[in-house]
């Protein structure tokens, strides 16, 4: 689950992102979404939840809002922007602008192709995280047994929540879970459950405007101690410690250690895919 924020005042902008949300979630993604009324606001709620996307209006507010996008890139550069809005009329090239702030994908709104579009940047801003090398690199080292559901377990910010819930997932008991995990010398359930938690704490604290309480908070820790408790168990370091080593980078590598994968490398780099711009 990601949270999906939307800065368009438009009910038919509203109404088309709900239902391509329905779409994904009929493909068994289920989403959150968050409107915003303007940009302080997209701003205060892309620092409190574990955000995955934002949809917005390049004019919102009346002109080119170059400035509020290069301050989103700059405070929260986890956040993958869309622009989203009608460009009947605007400049040509607003679009390159946009691709060279950074943003991600380009959605006309009323367009011919607007469903399909919002469909595919869904799909590409929420299918993509920093997390998919490292599950990529488990397939190759995990038996397919346990990947296939690990997979999607590593992927969610939140959920499952408990070693029962990761069991449901794995479609066993608890106690075959942990003599499964055991036997392929992986960490505990309680192990795992933290250990992904954690992968997606060092993405956002990435963001330079998120403190380790708001982090700990999108993640549903019960505090920001809670959160540095977790971190120091698993790895020895604190949150300021893991970012001035590397990271999600530093983590990920930690992780697939834990994992049995001798040959991850704790400096190597975690792959994003290019940035492509979806016209309508």
């Amino acid at each position: 689950m990601a949270d999906v924020l939307l800065l368009n005042g438009a009910p038919a902008a509203l109404d088309a992102l709900r239902r391509a949300l329905r779409g994904a979630a009929a493909g068994g993604a289920v989403h959150a979404l968050r409107p915003a009324r303007d940009w302080a606001e997209l701003s205060a709620l892309a620092a409190t939840v574990a955000v995955g996307a934002a949809f917005v209006d390049p004019y919102h507010g009346g002109a080119f809002a170059a400035a509020e996008i290069r301050r989103l890139r700059a405070r929260y550069p986890a956040l993958e922007l869309v622009a989203y809005t009608d460009f009947v009329a605007r400049p040509v090239g607003d679009t390159f602008h946009l691709a060279l702030l950074g943003v991600r994908g380009v959605v006309a709104q009323g367009g011919r192709d607007e469903a399909a579009l919002l469909a595919r940047c869904l799909e590409d801003t929420l299918g993509w995280t920093p997390l998919e090398a490292l599950v990529e690199r488990l397939g190759e080292v995990l038996p397919a047994s346990i990947h296939r559901w690990l997979e999607p377990v590593l992927r969610s910010p939140v959920e499952p929540r408990t070693v029962c819930e990761l069991a449901r997932r794995a479609g066993c008991s608890a106690r075959t879970l942990r003599r499964t995990l055991s036997a392929a010398g992986l960490p505990s359930p309680e192990q795992l459950l933290a250990w992904r938690r954690l992968l997606h704490a060092a993405r956002l604290l990435e963001d330079a405007e998120r403190s380790v309480e708001s982090v700990a908070r999108a993640l549903e820790f019960s505090s920001g101690a809670a959160l540095r408790r977790s971190l120091r168990a698993l790895t020895g370091l604190r949150p300021t410690e893991l970012a001035a080593q590397g990271g999600l980078r530093l983590l990920a590598a930690r992780f697939l250690a834990a994992c049995g994968d001798g040959d991850s490398e704790p400096a190597g780099r975690v792959p994003r895919p290019p940035r492509p711009v979806a016209g309508g």
